[in-house]
């Protein structure tokens, strides 16, 4: 009897829609632009929390750094031997460390020279930084211990001064200094000025000795992301117990960065959905207008109804069906439009990647606007005496 009931309603507030189509469509297209919106800003904000994890990741989120924020040459600085005395005594919970330090030499092959980022660090960098290397090799134990000039290249430095063709073998100069190239990275980026393949990486031992550098960054790899945290805990107490305070310096790992900036990400994405979230509330109003104008036109008809034994609750079923059908048709033509625009803009090369739980609870968001915008005007229309129904024109 209830569904019987239901399907008549259903079919007059489907009648009543077809028989208004540029009406309903107007009415629909604020709940269509709503959930469009909810999907394609957070698909962006969702793409763009995938492609800042997955860079951290692929630094590594078993690494911690270990910075000297007073400088390398500070009487308070920590000093290569006790890095390296922790790293002895913690096997629990470090396995590896490089000292690491940084410069942006002049380098030159030939007769074409250009600036570039410089990395030095020793040989477990390779694996503490997910380096490849593509061809060749990369330095050696005997190497930085001797402090050769030797030298790993990236994809931009082969296209600038080698012309394209694989260095290996060959050599440039740093800052005037002859070096021979041993190694060449994978392509990380897209081999322009700036990006991750314009660098250069020269063991430490040599660095500290051509730029007259200390070292002030240190870097420790753990086997496993449990004892990241109890790591940096640790290093933080060892560091603060050698300086004699907790201030001129910083340990910090990539595994709480990256909790930090999903969180950060995550209330951008909520911001972002939350706005999109006005286009269906005033989506939501409009349909309301429009249920109350319609309820206005189809006096006589709820009089006549009425009349013949439609009871209140029939009234109002049928003009909240008719509310509930335009926000949801709204909701499914909003969501596919949203995936289309999702889909165009990954295209386009922009991050986006859809968030099915975000499509789920947009169209109940939108379900939810056709029952809350459209209760007021089926009870008015419930409501209506069946006597002054029938005699108003």
């Amino acid at each position: 009897m209830m569904f019987s009931k239901f399907k008549q309603s259903f079919k007059m507030a489907m009648k009543s829609i077809v028989g208004n189509k540029g009406r309903s469509a107007l009415t629909m297209l604020g709940i269509v632009i709503g959930v469009a919106s909810v999907i394609i800003l957070t698909g962006i904000g969702g793409g763009a929390t995938k492609e800042v994890t997955d860079t951290i990741s692929e630094m590594g989120t078993n690494r911690i750094t270990v910075m000297m924020t007073r400088g390398a040459n500070s009487s308070r600085s920590i000093r290569l031997k006790d890095m390296q005395s922790y790293l002895e005594d913690n096997p629990e919970l470090v396995s590896m460390m490089s000292p690491y330090l940084t410069a942006q030499p002049t380098v030159k092959q030939g007769t074409k020279n250009i600036v570039t980022s410089l990395d030095a660090c020793d040989t477990s960098y390779e694996q503490i930084g997910n380096l490849t290397v593509e061809s060749g090799r990369f330095f050696s134990d005997y190497e930085v211990e001797k402090r050769k000039k030797v030298c790993v290249v990236g994809t931009y430095i082969m296209q600038e001064l080698f012309g394209g063709v694989d260095p290996v073998g060959q050599s440039l100069k740093i800052n005037g200094s002859l070096f021979e190239v041993i190694g060449m990275y994978e392509e990380s980026d897209d081999s322009t000025e700036g990006s991750g393949d314009d660098k250069i990486t020269i063991p430490y031992t040599t660095a500290t000795r051509l730029f007259s550098q200390n070292i002030n960054t240190y870097y420790f790899y753990t086997d496993s992301e449990d004892t990241v945290v109890a790591a940096t805990n640790d290093l933080n107490r060892y560091i603060t117990a050698k300086l004699g305070t907790d201030e001129g310096f910083r340990v910090s790992n990539m595994l709480s960065l990256l909790d930090s900036l999903n969180e950060m990400t995550g209330v951008l994405t909520a911001m972002l959905a939350g706005i999109a979230s006005i286009s269906l509330v005033v989506g939501g109003i409009g349909i309301m207008n429009i249920m109350t104008v319609s309820v206005s036109e189809r006096t006589r008809e709820i009089g006549i109804r009425k009349a013949i034994g439609a009871r209140t609750t029939d009234i109002l079923s049928q003009f909240l069906i008719e509310s509930v059908v335009l926000s949801g048709l709204g909701g499914v033509i909003g969501i596919v439009f949203g995936i289309l625009v999702g889909k165009l803009v990954a295209a386009l090369g922009m991050s986006s990647a859809t968030q099915w739980n975000m499509v789920v609870l947009s169209f109940v968001f939108s379900l939810a606007v056709g029952v809350f915008f459209g209760l007021a005007p089926a009870k008015k229309a419930a409501k209506l005496n069946p006597i002054d129904a029938l005699r108003s024109e």
